[in-house]
């Protein structure tokens, strides 16, 4: 037999591994347990003693008119409260059903526990709400008696103490610094920064004042006063503003520049709105000599100008032997001649160059030096150019003379080809002097002999009372 079979052999069952058996509890060491009935309105609390005391009464919250006795505070994160740290208590009816079943006070009551005795700090003790963490969780606490050996088992609340800082009053200084809208850091790059961040800091802070958020309430509801700056500024603004232009008193101004001829708003008939003696004046019509249209009308003769206008009505007016009216045309095609004559300038936006005095007298040397002189007076600058407002001057004179010869409802396709203008433009001179613009209606038309289709392609100019102008545009500033 080996040297390990004759050992076994004498260690017996001694090598063999024995369960140990669990000590049997003596009497003396049996500790009763009982649970506590939650019978009272006000279960303890979870924690470290902290004591809370009862003041008045409080309308969200109900305050306890009496002393808490019960350990307090269960959790403090982030926190170490003063251990002489008094509390007001303050319970109220759940919201939300609690997860333990029952209905105790525990599960249909909730408490508050909030102190301002810190100089900076508000503190506030509240439940966990269901849901949360701990929100499954039921508390107890239990009271041990080593003598009676009993164990009794009390239903408690937890709560959560945490800290915020208590704002402090904004003073005079800070409330006019926030009303210009500067910040510490904008002081700074007014005073050391680049041009370029002080000029981006004035255009935000230029229209900063406004009235405070009380202030902008709605209807029906009392807005609160303006600051004294704010006050400063809408006084300086209305005293400003009063002695300002209305819309109507620029709309005023804008007809009193404007090129067209001066109108007669006062007229009671369109043969009122634009006398001739106003739109040619007396001391040139009179200069109109009409004495060679007359005899070639007389003789059977055709009249060929260079208008198309002037060439359709010459004759019609010679007949009806109204003089007035057949110097107006005579003073209509010098306009139009002199138009035609007028060379392109090399600068943009339409404006035109009067000719040398050589190459007009060749163009217009039968009207005479001294009309032609005349009119480029009336329609240029210096005599020399016409900018894009005198070159509307002229166009709009011209249309106000054919509403004169036509009895103020015109026909626009002839003076339309001799100012070589499109219909969207000739249309918005007429309208300039006041004309309503339309298409030519199938009666006038047929007085016409033209064909329904012929009719509706032309454009009529229509000048009656009241006259209709177009407003003036107001351009809207853009919003910052």
């Amino acid at each position: 037999m080996s040297d390990k079979k004759r050992k076994r052999a004498e260690d017996g069952d001694h090598g063999q591994p024995k369960k140990r058996a669990a000590p049997r509890a003596s009497p003396t060491d049996v500790i009763k347990v009982s649970l506590v009935p939650d019978d009272h309105e006000w279960a303890p609390i979870v924690g470290k003693a902290v004591r809370a005391f009862v003041h008045a009464q409080s309308t969200l919250f109900w305050k306890i008119d009496m002393l808490l006795t019960y350990p307090n505070i269960a959790s403090t994160p982030g926190l170490t409260p003063s251990s002489d740290l008094s509390l007001n208590a303050y319970k109220k009816a759940r919201k939300t059903k609690s997860s333990t079943t029952g209905t105790s006070h525990i599960t249909t009551s909730e408490h508050l526990l909030h102190t301002s005795q810190h100089a900076k700090l508000d503190y506030v003790a509240s439940e966990e709400e269901t849901g949360g963490k701990e929100g499954l969780l039921s508390h107890y606490i239990g009271v041990y008696n080593p003598q009676s050996r009993q164990l009794q088992l009390v239903p408690a609340r937890k709560l959560v103490l945490r800290g915020a800082v208590r704002p402090t009053p904004v003073n005079d200084d800070q409330k006019t610094q926030a009303a210009n809208g500067l910040s510490a850091r904008s002081n700074l790059r007014l005073t050391f920064g680049t041009k370029k961040s002080q000029r981006a800091i004035q255009d935000l802070t230029k229209n900063a004042i406004s009235p405070s958020k009380p202030a902008r309430t709605g209807q029906g509801q009392a807005s609160a006063p303006l600051d004294p700056i704010a006050s400063a500024v809408v006084s300086s603004m209305a005293a400003t503003s009063s002695s300002m232009p209305s819309r109507e008193d620029l709309q005023t101004q804008a007809d009193e520049s404007h090129p067209r001829p001066q109108p007669n708003l006062e007229a009671e008939k369109p043969a009122d709105v634009y006398p001739v003696d106003q739109v040619v004046g007396s001391t040139i019509l009179r200069q109109m000599a009409v004495k060679t249209w007359q005899e070639a009308v007389t003789n059977g003769e055709e009249i060929l100008t260079k208008s198309r206008f002037v060439s359709h009505r010459v004759q019609k007016l010679v007949e009806e032997e109204d003089v007035r009216r057949l110097k107006t045309l005579k003073y209509l095609l010098l306009l139009l001649e002199w138009y035609g004559s007028l060379l392109p300038a090399s600068k943009r936006g339409g404006a035109r160059k009067i000719p040398d005095r050589e190459k007009l007298r060749e163009k217009l040397g039968s009207w005479g030096s001294s009309l032609v002189d005349a009119v480029a007076d009336r329609f240029s600058e210096g005599g020399r150019n016409l900018s894009r407002w005198h070159l509307e001057k002229l166009i709009m004179h011209i249309c106000a003379l054919t509403m004169i010869v036509d009895g103020f409802t015109t026909d626009v396709s002839d003076i339309k080809d001799d100012l070589r203008l499109e219909n969207k433009e000739i249309g918005k001179y007429f309208r300039e002097i006041g004309a309503r613009v339309a298409a030519m209606t199938e009666s006038e038309g047929t007085k016409l002999g033209l064909s329904k289709a012929e009719a509706k392609a032309r454009v009529v100019a229509r000048l009656k009372i009241p006259l209709e102008f177009p407003k003036m545009r107001v351009v809207k500033g853009k919003r910052r």
